[in-house]
């Protein structure tokens, strides 16, 4: 980047803030020159481009939130969600819910849901970890197998799928559905719980047995506050619009 472009990016930074940030920008505890440093952290990133993307933020939580219900936020979320956003395309799942959380933290009615370790977390997930949480949003999925389970090790084989309500043709890689719930797991949003106890005596823990698991993904109340603020109507819109794009490529981004 010249001299030149640089002196262009800035001069445009300011002209955002001072034309469209400024309310909405001093609200969401951010100043001018961090606005410029988010915008010249990437070397490598067109300056024009970005500048023009955190304009069109500030203008979509602007006609998305009701003047009354704008308060200022904690810096501590709206600088780093913001670092995150540029590194996300705008109709992407991660790029959404980053921008989601900057909406929330402005929004006085979100912030009993609003936790300052959510862009923590979402820095943390795949795209397929965030469609798994959109699925997760609006119902629990029922999960059981049969299986031969070793009660001296835990070692299962012989595993048989009974009963699988995902829609497996939502994920990109579907194969790593285990890996992603272990992770969800560890990050406190999802619980893959029984619903039904498998109906074993207490000799039955000495042996071998064949196991029949009724069980469920559901979201954890931690879960359920993270996809208030991080889903939208929007999520289920790209929802549709990723299926439709892996069935006519045979392959999702």
């Amino acid at each position: 980047m010249t001299n030149e472009e640089l002196d262009i990016a800035k001069t445009l930074a300011v002209n955002a803030y001072n034309d469209v940030l400024s309310p909405i920008a001093k609200q969401a505890g951010t100043t001018l020159e961090e606005v410029g440093n988010l915008v010249f952290a990437l070397f490598r990133y067109p300056a024009k481009i970005l500048t023009l993307r955190i304009v069109n933020w500030f203008k979509r939580i602007e006609s998305e939130i009701n003047k009354e219900n704008l308060i200022e936020a904690d810096p501590a979320i709206t600088i780093s969600t913001l670092q995150s956003l540029v590194l996300h395309q705008d109709e992407s799942f991660l790029g959404e819910m980053f921008f989601n959380i900057l909406k929330s933290s402005v929004d006085k009615t979100q912030q009993c849901n609003l936790s300052p370790a959510f862009p923590k977390i979402l820095e943390q997930l795949t795209t397929d970890e965030c469609i798994f949480l959109v699925l997760l949003n609006d119902k629990s999925y029922k999960f059981n197998r049969n299986f031969d389970l070793n009660m001296k090790n835990l070692e299962t084989k012989n595993i048989q799928i009974l009963v699988n309500e995902l829609p497996m043709e939502k994920f990109n890689f579907s194969e790593n559905l285990w890996i992603y719930k272990e992770h969800l797991e560890h990050l406190n949003l999802l619980k893959y719980k029984d619903y039904k106890e498998p109906d074993m005596s207490d000799d039955d823990f000495e042996n071998n047995q064949n196991i029949t698991e009724f069980a469920e993904f559901r979201l954890t109340e931690f879960g359920k506050m993270f996809c208030k603020i991080c889903v939208s109507a929007k999520c289920y819109s790209m929802l549709n619009q990723f299926e439709n794009k892996k069935m006519n490529t045979g392959n999702g981004d």
